[in-house]
C-alpha cells in the first residue's frame, strides 16, 4: 500500500461515517423544511401564487438549480457561502453532499430531500444548489446528467501547483499524509497532481452538459475581486445583482512552510502542457 493513502478498511469506515453524518443532516433539514412549508401555507395559502418552476418540485424538496463542482481547494466553500447570502438563493442541507461520488446508492429521493423547495420571494422563485468538488470524479458527470440534467455547473480553477500544495497541506493537517510534499508528488499517479489536470476533467463533463450550462472561473480572480466574480455568477444563474458589503474569502493558501522553489519550478513545467490545452479549450489564458 502506498503511503498517504487510506487502507480499504479506513476508506470504508470514513465513507460509513460520512453517510451517517449526511443522513442526519438531511433528516434535520427536512424537519425544518416541513415546518417552513406549514408556516407558508398558514400565512399565504396557495391562491394567486405562480406555479412551480418544474414538475419535479414538491412542497418540501427539489433538485438543484446549480452545483459548484470544484476544483478541490479552489475557493468553493467561500463562493458557496457568499452566494447563499443572496436573498434568492437557498442553501442545501449541507454544502458538500457528495451524492454523485460517494452516496449515490442512497437514491434520488434522498438527494432531492437535501434541497428546499423554491419560495416565492419579491416576484420570483428562489433557487438552490450544492458545492461538492465533483470535477475530478469519473462517475459524477454521467450520474448528475441522469438525475439533474438541467443543473448549471460552476467550476473554480486555481493555479494547479498551488491547488496541489493546498490539497496536500489539508491532508497533512488531518493526520493522513506521512510523506513530504516532494515525495507525495514524485509520481505522475499522485492524486495531488491528477486533480490539477483541469482540461481532462472539463472535457469529461462536456460529454454530458452543454457549454452554456457551465461557468469556468479563475480562483485567483475570485480571491482578489470577489464582488466581480459574484456578479458573473449572479448573471449566469439569472439572479438579480446583489452586492455584499464586505465579502469574506476563507483560506487563500498561506502556510507556515512554503514550497521549495525547485519543487515549484518542476511542477510548473509538469503542468505547462496541460495548462496550454486548458487555455485552448476555454479560449482564455489564465496566466499560470
Amino acid at each position: 500500500m502506498r503511503q498517504g493513502l487510506p487502507s480499504a478498511s479506513e476508506g470504508a469506515e470514513r465513507k460509513k461515517y460520512k453517510k451517517s453524518k449526511k443522513r442526519i443532516q438531511q433528516e434535520i433539514f427536512q424537519l425544518k423544511e416541513g415546518i417552513r412549508a406549514s408556516r407558508r401555507r398558514a400565512n399565504n395559502g396557495p391562491q394567486g401564487r405562480p406555479p412551480p418552476r418544474a414538475a419535479d418540485v414538491s412542497e418540501t424538496c427539489t433538485l438543484p438549480d446549480f452545483a459548484i463542482i470544484g476544483g478541490k481547494k479552489c475557493g468553493t466553500t467561500s463562493l458557496y457561502n457568499l452566494l447563499t447570502q443572496h436573498p434568492h438563493v437557498e442553501p442545501a442541507a449541507s454544502k458538500e453532499l457528495h451524492y454523485f461520488d460517494l452516496l449515490f446508492d442512497e437514491g434520488t429521493e434522498w438527494y432531492r430531500r437535501c434541497f428546499p423547495a423554491p419560495r416565492w420571494e419579491d416576484g420570483r422563485w428562489t433557487i438552490t444548489g450544492e458545492a461538492t468538488p465533483y470535477i475530478a470524479s469519473r462517475v459524477a458527470p454521467k450520474r448528475m446528467a441522469k438525475v439533474a440534467p438541467r443543473t448549471r455547473l460552476i467550476a473554480l480553477l486555481r493555479n494547479p501547483v498551488d491547488r496541489a500544495y493546498s490539497d496536500y497541506q489539508q491532508v497533512v493537517r488531518k493526520g493522513r499524509e506521512p510523506q513530504t510534499f516532494e515525495e507525495a508528488v514524485g509520481s505522475e499517479s499522485s492524486e495531488y497532481l491528477s486533480r490539477s489536470v483541469y482540461v481532462d476533467q472539463l472535457l469529461r463533463w462536456s460529454e454530458f452538459f452543454a457549454e452554456e450550462q457551465t461557468l469556468v472561473l479563475k480562483s485567483e480572480d475570485f480571491f482578489e475581486r470577489p464582488q466581480e466574480t459574484l456578479k458573473l455568477v449572479h448573471g449566469f444563474l439569472d439572479l438579480p445583482y446583489w452586492e455584499l458589503e464586505a465579502p469574506e474569502i476563507r483560506n487563500k493558501g498561506t502556510y507556515k512552510q512554503q514550497m521549495a522553489p525547485t519543487t515549484r519550478q518542476r511542477l510548473e513545467e509538469y503542468f505547462e502542457p496541460y495548462n496550454r490545452r486548458l487555455y485552448e479549450y476555454l479560449g482564455v489564458d489564465f496566466g499560470w
